[in-house]
């Protein structure tokens, strides 16, 4: 490994506080003429009026002074110089950290009218109504989302938000699984839902990109706007909306979901126009022919507005190393402290 290579691996985080190492030179230096001015006390100068020395050994005390200034000039420079060091934070670097891909924010408008009592779908081979089957999905969904939030609309009539898109995942599953069919009234007003989460889109300044993903099966939608007054009204909020169609399309389960629903009349889902829907704001559209099909969506969906997190170049992992030059500096300052009072103990003895 050459040096270039070695030195790539460390890096000075505040490499500002090295600039102070000039100054600090400059003081040292002039340390002597500002003791001989008197603006300085020098450390340990005074000797003691009792002590006689011998004119023979004047020019060996002279020189051993000499040495030890050198000494004592020597270590306090190394030792602020440790101590600039360490606060410049040097780390050593390791690999980067690759950037989470992320999503757009996405607002989940589910259909609780009391079309999703039907028993139209299989999960785990066994029977499941719309309801149930959309709040498993949708949970298994809310956990692999890699966006930073999630709202929820009930489509009832009339709809509601039930949840401003959040970053509390464990919340987002919480409220799916408290959904009930009819819980927001027997019908479905689609073009009033979506029109609410538009508005909402519009006015919320904490993002600059949410998603509408609509599931419901459109059947005799209620309300005081149209579907595709609704759609319009997301594509001028600059929302893009998705639609899933819930359950089947044609006549040839009709008299099994009606039975299963307790003698409810049952309609096809209007798969032309959730299509439409989608259309005016350039999202896509889905049917749900059966769990596997409405998982896929979800996924098409999130893979499509997946996103990186950030265009700058990702973190790098680093380990701090600033203990080493403080530990070697604060040693210095002991042994410059104990040579100081070994002089002082030897000039009084």
């Amino acid at each position: 490994m050459d040096l270039s290579s070695l030195f790539a691996q460390y890096k000075l985080l505040q490499p500002d506080w090295l600039w102070l190492i000039f100054p600090l030179l400059l003081f040292l230096f002039l340390r002597p003429l500002l003791v001989n001015k008197g603006w300085l006390i020098k450390h340990n100068s005074q000797t003691p009026v009792t002590t006689v020395k011998h004119p023979l050994a004047l020019d060996d005390s002279t020189l051993h002074s000499k040495i030890k200034k050198q000494e004592s000039f020597l270590l306090t420079l190394i030792s602020s110089s440790l101590i600039l060091l360490a606060l410049a934070q040097p780390v050593r670097l390791g690999v980067r950290i690759p950037s989470p891909a992320t999503s757009a924010d996405i607002m989940l408008i589910i259909d609780t009218s009391i079309s999703m009592v039907l028993r139209d779908y299989k999960l785990n081979g066994q029977p499941v109504d719309r309801m149930s089957m959309t709040q498993v999905l949708l949970d298994r969904f809310s956990r692999r989302f890699s966006g930073k939030r999630i709202g929820l609309v009930i489509l009832g009539d009339p709809p509601q938000i039930l949840l401003k898109p959040s970053e509390d995942k464990n919340l987002v599953r919480h409220l799916i699984h408290r959904l009930r069919p009819t819980v927001a009234g027997r019908q479905a007003a689609l073009g009033d839902a979506v029109a609410i989460a538009a508005d909402y889109i519009k006015s919320d300044k904490l993002t600059t990109e949410t998603v509408l993903v609509l599931i419901s099966d459109a059947v005799r939608p209620a309300g005081k706007l149209s579907p595709i007054a609704g759609a319009e009204r997301a594509a001028q909020a600059g929302a893009t909306l998705h639609t899933i169609a819930i359950g089947s399309t044609g006549t040839q389960d009709n008299n099994t979901a009606s039975s299963s629903a307790g003698g409810l009349i049952y309609a096809a889902a209007d798969k032309k126009l959730l299509q439409q829907m989608a259309q005016l704001t350039g999202g896509e559209s889905f049917h749900a022919v059966d769990v596997k099909a409405l998982d896929q969506a979800l996924k098409q969906i999130e893979q499509r507005h997946k996103k990186q997190a950030d265009e700058n170049p990702s973190p790098q992992a680093h380990q701090a190393l600033f203990g080493w030059p403080l530990l070697a500096a604060l040693f210095l300052l002991m042994i410059n402290e104990l040579l100081a009072c070994r002089q002082l103990k030897a000039s009084t003895s």
